[in-house]
């Protein structure tokens, strides 16, 4: 008998949902392969086996479980199997059980979570399977009945976000330093880029290219304190990117950005929108960033100070892009646009100095970009 123990998959989370079972109870497995969808606060991860046997599976699909939780277990046969069933000390009864049966997709979960809805009035329904729609109805039947100040539980998501902001606000002596940018050529050439490629290239993709540029010149930018007194410096550039697509905040991350076309970061990007709005992200997509980019352009935004994330020293910030009207060296009025570029630094590992150097930099990329290209 082996056991298949829960990783830990989020080291922000204390427990996961096993969202369901990708083979059914009992089943004979070859070798690895995936086991299980379980979810976490911000991402969906497979489970494999460690090994051939036949499944017998400890917790049910929707279950709350935790890191280091022994799952399943894999038995050498069905006569291993069996016994094991038969022994009185057996936890499977419970999980066999029809209140261990239900079975809810991601998107009805993540509406579930964001309205409040608890297991228990989901299993109410009387369904195996739940889905949006279910959700919906049963958030239809509350607001109906709730008065105007009834309560509304934070997802579990969004609690997590807290928590990280919670973090980053009791270990992080964050300063900031902001600086206007010129981003008419960079519109440009985002636009022919996006022409000639069919990639969606905007601002935020030549400024996630242009911060990875300059990782060897601000070393300390992508570096993360060890301690009081030492510091981790990276050897690339991994630039995680804030994302919020309606389902709750995501960081997904460019890997080895410095090394990647804007077309391709661009075709990233696109992905990292589709998942975020899903819900869909693996693990692996939101872990490793050293810098972080943090878009805020809806119209009229003009400055933004987000967090540092803990583990990392600063977060770069973009605003709307703003048309304003100046006189060229002839004294002619010309439309320029400019959007205002804001950087949070740990200000135990950096400076104004080195806060100021960065944004100069990178304001000369954007400004004159076509290296971005």
């Amino acid at each position: 008998m082996i056991g298949i123990e829960l990783p830990t998959l989020n080291t922000n989370d204390s427990s996961y949902t096993l969202v369901e079972w990708l083979v059914p109870d009992g089943s004979s497995i070859e070798g690895e392969e995936p086991l299980a969808v379980v979810e976490t606060s911000k991402a969906s991860e497979e489970i494999e086996s460690t090994g051939p046997g036949i499944l017998h599976v400890l917790v049910g699909g929707g279950q709350d479980c935790r890191p280091g939780q022994t799952i399943a277990y894999l038995f050498e046969s069905a006569e291993e199997r069996d016994s094991y069933r038969a022994s009185a000390a057996t936890p499977a009864a419970a999980s066999a059980s029809p209140g261990a049966e239900l079975s809810i997709t991601n998107a009805a979960r993540e509406l579930a979570d964001r309205h409040g809805v608890s297991e228990a009035e989901l299993r109410g329904l009387g369904r195996t399977v739940i889905r949006t729609a279910d959700v919906e109805a049963l958030v239809r039947q509350a607001a109906a009945s709730a008065p105007a100040s009834a309560e509304r539980q934070l997802s579990k998501r969004q609690r997590t976000v807290g928590a990280v902001v919670i973090e980053s606000m009791r270990t992080v002596p964050a300063a900031a330093a902001y600086a206007k940018v010129d981003v008419g050529q960079a519109e440009e050439l985002a636009r022919r880029l996006s022409e000639r490629t069919g990639s969606f290239v905007s601002l935020p993709v030549l400024l996630i290219k242009a911060v990875a540029r300059r990782h060897a010149a601000h070393p300390l930018m992508f570096a993360a304190l060890t301690d009081e007194g030492a510091v981790r410096e990276s050897e690339r550039a991994h630039v995680g990117v804030t994302m919020d697509a309606g389902r709750g905040l995501y960081t997904p991350v460019v890997h080895d950005a410095a090394e990647l076309s804007s077309d391709r970061i661009a075709d990233l990007l696109t992905g990292f929108r589709s998942k975020a709005f899903r819900g869909t992200f693996q693990a692996a997509e939101l872990a490793g960033a050293n810098i972080m980019v943090a878009p805020h352009t809806t119209e009229g935004t003009v400055l933004a100070t987000p967090i540092v994330f803990p583990g990392q020293t600063c977060v770069l910030s973009v605003g709307a892009v703003d048309d304003q009207v100046r006189l060229d060296a002839q004294g002619t009025p010309r439309t320029h646009r400019f959007v205002h570029l804001g950087l949070v630094y740990d200000h135990r590992v950096v400076n104004g100095r080195d806060a100021m150097a960065l944004l100069k930099d990178v304001k000369e990329e954007l400004e004159a970009p076509a290296a971005l290209g």
